[in-house]
């Protein structure tokens, strides 16, 4: 497809909201996709599966079986760059563009996608409030070239697939994730500036056994176990400033 058809992308947005299960969904995304060059599709749920268990996350792929096997035996996704840029990125992004910032592991990653003859893709971060992080992968056997046109086409629809089956097969019992007090917010944004507890309470005019105590709770609040993880967590999900 390389002229602008609202009027498909209309219609493939139309079909995946009347779809009325998983099957339905991939077949309306995967005929869409087609049209641009795209052979196959990753869509999910951006969590560490050490945590969670498969049912508890929106986790579906039409790759070759063989290749999400070895994939979820060595948790893949934990050194995936393509994975690890859509944590952060709010736009959709070349499979090179990721590759380029891959680590060795990272790397090994990427050789093994290769191996089963998907050489090129796009991802499409998904990110919503309330909800963790996900996106929508498309890989292809070629290289391609897309417009921007293009992109922002298959973004529309991927998003249309992704929040929709998210609602079929939710609500996950993970998924609202946990506010933060202002009070919490600010002492969680202190420290992840590197500030210390007694730094913490000059800054902001309380005790720094309070400090203390409001961290714990933030910490209790989002699941971590030590500073560093309470820091980690609270930047990834969005609530404080990096």
């Amino acid at each position: 497809m390389t002229q602008y058809d609202g009027g498909a992308v209309l219609a493939a947005i139309r079909a995946i909201q009347s779809a009325e299960g998983l099957t339905e969904t991939l077949g309306v995304l995967s005929h869409f996709v087609e049209a641009y060059g795209f052979e196959r599709i990753y869509l999910g749920q951006l969590v560490n599966p050490a945590a969670l268990a498969p049912r508890e996350r929106l986790y579906l792929s039409d790759w070759p079986e063989e290749l999400q096997a070895e994939r979820r035996s060595q948790m893949a996704i934990l050194q995936d760059p393509i994975a690890l840029c859509a944590l952060t990125s709010r736009r959709p992004f070349r499979w090179q563009a990721a590759h380029a910032q891959a680590t060795r592991d990272g790397q090994r990653i990427i050789d093994m996608v290769h191996n089963y003859g998907i050489i090129d893709g796009v991802m499409f971060p998904m990110h919503a409030i309330d909800h963790l992080p996900g996106g929508v992968s498309l890989g292809t056997s070629v290289s391609l070239e897309l417009s921007p046109i293009a992109i922002q086409e298959l973004e529309i629809v991927c998003q249309a697939a992704y929040y929709h089956l998210e609602g079929v097969f939710g609500p996950f019992p993970y998924q609202k994730l946990a506010q933060l007090t202002p009070r919490e917010g600010e002492c969680v944004g202190l420290a992840a500036a590197g500030k210390s507890n007694w730094e913490i309470a000059a800054i902001l005019g309380i005790r720094e056994d309070t400090v203390k105590k409001t961290l714990k709770r933030a910490g209790e609040k989002l699941g971590t176990v030590n500073r560093a993880h309470l820091v980690a967590t609270a930047i990834r999900t969005g609530k404080i400033f990096p």
